[in-house]
């Protein structure tokens, strides 16, 4: 291990050898235009060491310059590697700010925050820098003013992000019909949810778009902040939570030419900081649950349904109607959605963009690491 000290600081780290050689970013061993590593790890030796005083401080402290036993030279600026520690990556994420957990007051207030014109979407980059800001800290956005048809909303998806392609296609467009073994083509109710749980990545984001409700009523959607509950059941009960953190739920889809079956927590969080990565709850998708031990499964359903009291809880939901017009686009790792049951012919088209898209856009926006 090598105590490194800063130069403004004076606070002293310890890093291992290893580590600190194959963080080198020199131009043998770092491609700076790509980005990327050039050299084989088992190219650098287990034992690798700085020579015998072979280290010193450049520039005001500022740089390290460390000659290796294996006669490789690196400099490294200073802040890089103190920026490069577990304990920092922890610290900057409990301090982040960027996502706000609401329940129905909460969101009624901020409602004007996550309202877009299709207009100006297509038109500025720094409107679709606020829409993809207010899709990460609320994890729901509205576009306005949009043709009801699905190439108009399939336009108004890709100005910001591809479109993800499964097996309901790219753009899907869908009533009642039972063109799929779903129950989200039907009229009856439709609790909350999130999609794919029975992927092994499920979508990042989905959009939805009311194209035409005829000789009918009903169909109300709803949408429930997954992390508020989450956040929640933490406070009430963090044993519950800790449960649904751990347990592997499993889910399937199965209809003729396809069967998909993923299991994972209600709940992931980050096993290094602890942050709530990914909400995950279909009831209707569960699959049978086999992943623990019978005497242990009360205490399971009694997290489960103690978690859906507060879904469920009429603080939680935020209900209206979707109409022609108006494309909602949610987190699909974050935020439920439901539906009434209705009457009449609704069509609805819609669809899917990865998580990984998702996040790379953001990352380019500079909104998030």
């Amino acid at each position: 291990m090598m105590e490194i000290k800063h130069y403004e600081s004076q606070e002293i780290i310890k890093v291992n050898y290893f580590w600190l050689r194959d963080h080198c970013r020199c131009p043998l061993c770092y491609n700076t235009e790509t980005l990327q590593r050039k050299y084989n790890l088992l190219d650098i030796p287990r034992d690798i060491a700085p020579e015998k005083g072979g280290f010193k401080y450049l520039k005001d402290g500022k740089v390290l310059q460390v000659k290796w036993t294996d006669g490789h030279i690196s400099d490294y600026d200073v802040d890089f590697i103190f920026s490069l520690q577990v304990e920092k990556f922890q610290s900057k994420k409990a301090k982040s700010t960027l996502k706000t957990p609401w329940n129905l007051p909460i969101v009624l207030q901020n409602e004007r925050h996550i309202r877009f014109k299709l207009t100006d979407l297509i038109s500025s980059d720094a409107v679709v820098k606020d829409y993809v800001s207010a899709l990460i800290r609320y994890g729901i956005v509205f576009i306005d003013e949009v043709p009801a048809s699905t190439a108009m909303t399939e336009m108004a998806i890709r100005r910001v992000f591809p479109v993800m392609k499964t097996f309901f296609g790219e753009m899907f467009t869908f009533t009642d019909a039972a063109d799929h073994a779903d129950t989200a083509y039907s009229k009856v109710y439709l609790g909350s949810h999130t999609d794919n749980t029975y992927f092994c990545d499920a979508a990042g984001v989905q959009a939805l778009h009311c194209l035409s409700h005829v000789d009918g009523d009903g169909g109300d959607n709803f949408f429930v902040d997954g992390l508020h509950c989450a956040l929640e059941l933490k406070r009430r009960n963090p044993k519950a939570y800790d449960i649904l953190t751990k347990v592997q739920v499993p889910a399937e889809y199965i209809e003729k030419g396809q069967h998909h079956t993923h299991s994972a927590p209600m709940i992931r969080v980050d096993p290094v900081t602890q942050e709530i990565i990914q909400m995950r709850l279909n009831v209707y998708d569960r699959a049978v649950f086999n992943t623990i031990p019978q005497s242990e499964m009360m205490e399971f359903y009694n997290s489960f349904c103690e978690f859906l009291e507060i879904v469920q809880s009429p603080e939680s939901q935020w209900r209206f109607k979707l109409h022609p017009g108006t494309v909602v686009v949610f987190d699909n790792w974050r935020v439920y959605h439901g539906r009434y049951a209705y009457t009449g012919k609704r069509t609805m088209t819609g669809c899917y963009v990865q998580r990984t898209d998702y996040q790379s856009k953001a990352r380019v926006l500079g909104i998030i690491d």
